[in-house]
């Protein structure tokens, strides 16, 4: 079993994470905090074996700072930052402080699980975003499994085999492709993959 400490300043999103983790039978959450100056202390208590952080919080100290002290005094304790904003300087700064993986706060529920697990079993994920992944007239780079979904569209697959090609669901797909739609300004993804397609993104190898 996982244990699984949850700290964002935003009640909504500890409530809709705890909902994703709580039915899964290998994963527990064992806390949940809003303020950042209490995760060293909640640490000492509740023994979690991940804590799942938010970066940018409204209190004194960001998750990026907090995530040194918690890789100094815990030195086997997971630590996976989240942000929701495609900032990618944030991803050298995660890893400087000693996160183990980053994930956006776009993922879904699958995604989120599956960055867990892999981090337990020692991996380190983090996103591989592009600075040069921008489209339309926007300058908001697109994440890797958003170029990933971009790619299939501009082989025309479906939004059913994308989903059986990622090993995600359809209901995933749609949420980033909306995503993608308001990143990029674009109204439908038909403008968007004509702009992928000239730009030679239906090489996987992009």
């Amino acid at each position: 079993m996982i244990k699984i400490l949850l700290v964002d300043d935003q009640k909504i999103l500890l409530e809709g994470l705890e909902q994703i983790f709580t039915p899964l039978d290998d994963m527990e959450v064992v806390g949940s905090l809003l303020l950042s100056e209490l995760v060293e202390e909640a640490c000492a208590r509740l023994t979690p074996d991940l804590v799942l952080m938010d970066i940018c919080m409204e209190g004194r100290t960001s998750g990026i700072q907090i995530c040194a002290h918690l890789k100094a005094r815990f030195p086997e304790l997971r630590v996976i930052l989240m942000t929701g904003m495609q900032e990618i300087a944030f991803l050298a700064r995660a890893k400087t402080a000693g996160a183990d993986s980053f994930i956006y706060k776009e993922a879904s529920g699958e995604e989120f699980a599956a960055c867990i697990r892999t981090t337990m079993e020692g991996a380190h994920i983090y996103p591989d975003v592009c600075a040069d992944s921008t489209f339309g007239g926007t300058k908001a780079p697109l994440t890797n499994r958003e170029l990933d979904i971009l790619r299939c569209i501009c082989r025309s697959m479906s939004y059913d085999e994308i989903a059986a090609a990622l090993g995600i669901t359809k209901r995933t797909v749609n949420f980033h492709v909306g995503n993608m739609l308001v990143k990029t300004g674009y109204k439908s993804i038909v403008g968007l993959a004509v702009e992928a397609t000239e730009k030679g993104y239906t090489d996987s190898a992009q």
